[in-house]
């Protein structure tokens, strides 16, 4: 966030606590592939830009880390969106990405950052987990900062068999942390996709952190 923003600092918890040449067929495909990029830009344009890793990983072993958590880069920690695909709608988040202010993190020294001043935030993320074993599993997320004015401009979701079961989050202030949970969540195909999805009045900015999917 901004940090003209920091000037005062409100101290809360609501937790517990991205030729050749020279010969017709290479002029063809010059020509191809011309028209491809031009496509990938006029979709970029309706969709946005995602803003991810070079390499995107996914966890398709169904492998939890140390902590029980299947979710790659789950606290941010790496210095890009490594394992999470994270799209900037229609462009018009001015400031998204992997912020290194230890007050700002839930856990950790990072936490995924977001700010527009004088555009709407507006960007989703996602991440897919496959090979997962039976069982039930739990979400949880958290998030902090300011929604500029809106009243519901955060949700965070979980899409399993097909069916997308939703939570609200909230922005209420500097370090406020608002912990969503989305608990239940049963595959009968061992996948799962977590996400969330932001959008606020200009003037929004806020940190998403510590996000997990356990085994309940």
């Amino acid at each position: 966030m901004k940090r003209k923003l920091l000037h005062a600092v409100l101290v809360a918890s609501m937790a517990v606590a991205l030729s050749g040449c020279g010969n017709t067929s290479g002029i063809n495909a010059d020509a191809e592939e011309t028209q491809k990029a031009t496509e990938t830009e006029n979709i970029e344009e309706e969709r946005g830009t995602e803003v991810a890793a070079a390499e995107q990983k996914e966890n398709t072993t169904g492998t939890p880390d140390e902590n029980g958590n299947y979710l790659i880069n789950g606290s941010f920690e790496e210095p890009d969106f490594s394992g999470w695909t994270v799209t900037n709608n229609n462009d018009v988040t001015e400031e998204l990405d992997v912020y290194d202010r230890e007050t700002d993190c839930f856990t950790g020294a990072q936490s995924l950052h977001f700010y527009s001043g004088n555009n709407p935030v507006d960007f989703s993320m996602k991440q897919t987990v496959s090979g997962l074993e039976d069982g039930t599993y739990k979400l949880t997320a958290h998030i902090q900062g300011d929604a500029a004015g809106d009243e519901n401009p955060t949700d965070f979701y979980a899409l399993v068999d097909g069916e997308e079961v939703k939570a609200d989050g909230k922005l209420q202030g500097y370090v406020n942390w608002y912990t969503v949970e989305i608990p239940g969540i049963t595959p009968t195909d061992g996948a799962i996709t977590v996400g969330a999805h932001v959008a606020t009045a200009p003037g929004g900015w806020g940190t998403i952190d510590d996000i997990t999917l356990v085994k309940e």
